[in-house]
């Protein structure tokens, strides 16, 4: 139900900088994580642990609110015994409400699956060392990779010395899908975390392993999380819940959208997911220098034509190509037409690149929120790319040939 969200980090987090052994009574007993995507918090956190058991809920407020519960039982030797994950979607019809329980036996997990009256069993055989992670929707569950009775599993980690990279199995607790992840230790407070191989998350940790920051904002996710003092999520759930019932939610994190246009009487369409700036400064930081950009969010933007097409002097043969923008530091940007569609917006070749072609830059005084792109219907026509305060352009036209 949440397949390929690219902001999922599963950041393991815990054994760095810690001393305790896997049993150890816990220094801190409950915390709450927020995380914010600019000025918009959309993931809130809070959890209780012993040494035997963590329980926590987590409010993901895209699509729309849904509130998570769930366990994670430990035996007497401090290694998984039992988890438990409710998904309860309150202010989304696009979230399936599902219950997701695993019975850890040796080098087996047992996963049992009930959703919308599908019930689904299996049986999964686990490395040594398997760490239970938590994947919301929005960002990893963090109350799960901090608690000092996991030392064990993350002894790797722990022996670790700086600038090491070291890779940990997880299992997904919510689905039972096993994982290989890469983390590099910094300092003894400070972890890199892979996300999917694409970027890192950089976690900050306090002398007893504890999260007090992660900054993903180099990820596609461009989230940060900090610590805060335990709070009532499932009260908080209720609240933002009532706000996507009357309208006033956070809604999608980058709506698709798509502009249908004619150059010179023949019809042209672009799909695109479109983010919104929350209040963040954009060049530079969520779309970075001298990096091809997706030209939107999710999967890849795409540029129909049923026509062959003159854009900036550039014939482009009638088909359908996914379209990327390279911005450089000097103000510079080109406009990328690859052959490749269909993909996600994070898988770029550039091998199958038609051309690159010039785009004129402007600016805006007042920011623009909501990313889009936009076909001008008056001649000459253009290709218009608008966001925060800049605006790109590139001449569209029907080729003569």
């Amino acid at each position: 139900m949440y397949a390929r969200m690219p902001i999922i980090v599963t950041v393991a987090v815990a054994a760095m900088g810690m001393a305790q052994p896997a049993c150890s009574t816990p220094t801190d007993d409950s915390a709450a994580l927020v995380t914010t995507l600019g000025r918009d918090t959309v993931v809130m956190e809070s959890y209780t642990r012993s040494a035997m058991r963590l329980e926590g809920h987590v409010v993901v407020r895209f699509p729309g609110t849904v509130l998570i519960h769930y366990v994670l039982d430990l035996d007497n030797k401090g290694s998984p015994a039992h988890s438990l994950v409710d998904i309860m979607p309150l202010g989304t019809s696009e979230v399936a409400a599902s219950r997701v329980r695993i019975d850890y036996k040796q080098d087996s997990a047992f996963v049992d699956i009930d959703s919308i009256g599908h019930h689904r069993r299996a049986r999964i055989g686990l490395p040594s060392a398997a760490f239970p992670a938590f994947v919301t929707g929005f960002g990893a569950s963090y109350g799960l990779y901090e608690s000092p009775v996991f030392f064990a599993l993350y002894q790797p980690l722990a022996s670790a010395q700086v600038g090491d990279t070291v890779h940990i199995m997880t299992i997904d607790i919510g689905s039972g899908r096993t994982s290989r992840r890469a983390f590099i230790k910094r300092s003894p407070t400070q972890l890199d975390a892979d996300f999917f191989r694409i970027a890192f998350a950089h976690v900050t940790l306090d002398d007893a392993g504890r999260v007090m920051k992660v900054d993903a904002r180099e990820t596609t996710e461009r989230t940060e999380t900090t610590r805060a003092n335990y709070m009532d999520i499932e009260a908080a759930a209720q609240r933002f819940a009532a706000e996507d019932n009357t309208g006033r939610g956070l809604g999608a994190a980058s709506p698709k959208a798509v502009e249908r246009g004619a150059v010179g009487g023949a019809p042209v369409v672009v799909s695109y997911s479109s983010p919104r700036r929350r209040g963040r400064s954009v060049l530079g930081t969520v779309i970075p220098y001298g990096v091809t950009w997706r030209t939107g969010a999710n999967e890849a933007t795409t540029l129909f034509s049923d026509r062959n097409l003159d854009i900036g002097g550039t014939t482009i043969p009638a088909g359908v190509y996914s379209l990327w923008t390279l911005p450089r530091r000097d103000g510079k940007v080109d406009l990328i037409v690859n052959s490749q569609h269909g993909q996600w917006g994070t898988d770029y070749d550039s091998t199958h690149d038609v051309a690159h072609i010039p785009m004129s830059v402007t600016s805006v005084a007042v920011p623009v929120d909501d990313f889009a792109i936009k076909l001008d219907s008056t001649a000459p026509q253009s290709l218009r790319i608008t966001w925060d305060t800049f605006v790109w352009t590139v001449p569209i036209a029907l080729a003569k040939n």
